[in-house]
């Protein structure tokens, strides 16, 4: 198995923090977030992560470089259009590495507890959503569920009805696919979604197309209360830092 982390994007939201550093390097706690992510996935049994940088590659390469990372084998794609593009492109520029083995697909600016990534890498359903239950602080992509976990619809913002939310789940942004998913039906309608729409959209809407044909064998997996955030903006950063506290520093925090 092998890891694809979307890091491309420039974070624009979060101002100062991102001048000079990609949204990944901003420190939570005093550790930048690829460093815990990396350190993450370094426990697991993987062969490979392949980043995909955009804003500031090379800081990010060479702060990369700087770590201890064990066996690790770390390559890098280039999004060189990123302030152009959406992380479809991103995704789209990595999918001969998406063909070639399992893989796990996460986002750079994901906060995760050390529980989450040997539970879906653990779980025996070869194609998974990590989701969690709705609640009023989320924002983005929801899915909805059947009785048997299978994601039946992907919800994007424009189509978000409150009257519904009972139902929701929000993604969590890591995702398992299995090599023959993305062979035969992830990377098709990925090449046709981005040649239809462009290069400005996200990778869920191809996800969304698939469930709509009842076959993508697509399950949810919910956290089930792990801790997880995620970072956009300055606001998100301090709510992270207070999450992911420990010991005197959380008590310190509140």
């Amino acid at each position: 198995m092998q890891a694809i982390i979307l890091a491309a994007g420039m974070g624009r939201r979060l101002g100062e923090y991102t001048r000079n550093n990609t949204k990944c390097m901003v420190p939570v706690n005093g550790v930048p977030m690829i460093d815990r992510l990396l350190r993450q996935l370094g426990e697991l049994n993987l062969k490979r992560v392949v980043i995909v940088v955009g804003y500031q590659a090379e800081n990010l390469t060479e702060h990369i470089k700087s770590l201890d990372l064990g066996g690790l084998k770390v390559e890098y794609v280039e999004n060189p259009v990123y302030e152009r593009t959406n992380n479809i492109y991103s995704l789209a520029l990595a999918k001969k590495q998406l063909t070639e083995d399992d893989t796990l697909l996460i986002e750079s600016d994901l906060m995760l507890d050390d529980s989450i990534l040997p539970m879906i890498v653990g779980n025996p359903y070869p194609n998974i959503a990590l989701v969690a239950k709705y609640q009023t602080w989320m924002d983005g992509t929801m899915v909805q569920i059947d009785d048997d976990s299978n994601i039946v619809n992907f919800i994007p913002k424009k189509a978000f009805k409150y009257s519904q939310t009972d139902s929701y789940y929000k993604t969590v942004n890591v995702y398992k696919f299995s090599r023959e998913f993305s062979t035969h039906k992830y990377v098709p309608f990925l090449d046709a979604y981005c040649k239809a729409l462009g290069n400005n959209e996200y990778y869920e809407q191809v996800l969304r197309v698939i469930c709509m044909l009842n076959t993508s064998d697509l399950k949810a997996l919910p956290v089930d209360g792990a801790k997880w955030y995620e970072s956009d903006d300055k606001a998100d950063i301090d709510v992270a830092s207070s999450i992911f506290a420990q010991g005197r520093e959380r008590l310190e925090k509140y």
